[in-house]
């Protein structure tokens, strides 16, 4: 897991291994960030998926609060990250001796990854296909049977499909080929919007 920090602030510096401890709990689902209400700056990162640098401007606008208001904890609240996943968001205020804040620790959680997983366990809780042979795929909703097959490939080797790799999705067509699901007429051009990659990509997984 990549951390990026600054100089150390001696007050804030004694949060970080609790912060990376969450963080590395539910990787590689949740960032950290710490701010500096001082500097008005973001000082530390943890596994940096919001594509910020140390340094940046504290986007402190986004809580509509004054720093002297402050709560110890925010509310949870929703944002939009850059790639247009949803993030679950909230924020700890670090206090000095005096009570005044000095800090903010922000936690942004990536849920777009559950709304893949809520569609996967619906299909692993309802009656899957008796049968993948390529004969009996033939049918007016092949689509559909493709997309529950592929959740339920997902779902037994542990993978997510915002999260998927070259090497995952290479073996996920050719999987599908073994299994006849590459016959249909559209078949690459709808396993590869499914993947988000070209239909060119999907051939030279099949070579």
């Amino acid at each position: 897991m990549k951390i990026e920090t600054i100089k150390k602030n001696a007050q804030l510096t004694p949060y970080f291994s609790t912060i990376r401890g969450v963080v590395e709990l539910f990787y590689p689902f949740v960032e950290g960030a710490v701010h500096d209400l001082k500097s008005g700056q973001i000082v530390a990162l943890f596994n940096n998926f919001s594509k910020r640098s140390v340094g940046d401007k504290s986007p402190l606008h986004e809580l509509k609060v004054r720093v002297d208001q402050f709560p110890d904890v925010f509310q949870p609240y929703y944002k939009i990250n850059w790639d247009g996943k949803k993030l679950k968001c909230t924020s700890i205020t670090i206090r000095d001796s005096k009570n005044i804040p000095i800090g903010l620790i922000c936690f942004n959680f990536d849920v777009s990854a559950f709304g893949e997983m809520s569609h996967v366990l619906q299909n692993f809780l309802s009656v899957g296909m008796k049968s993948s042979n390529p004969v009996d795929l033939y049918s007016d909703n092949w689509e559909e049977k493709t997309r529950t097959f592929i959740k339920h490939y997902l779902y037994e080797k542990g993978l997510i499909l915002s999260k998927l790799s070259s090497q995952n999705k290479k073996d996920l067509v050719q999987c599908l080929y073994v299994k006849g699901y590459m016959n249909y007429k559209y078949a690459a051009r709808y396993i590869a919007r499914y993947l988000n990659v070209s239909r060119a990509t999907i051939y030279n997984y099949l070579k």
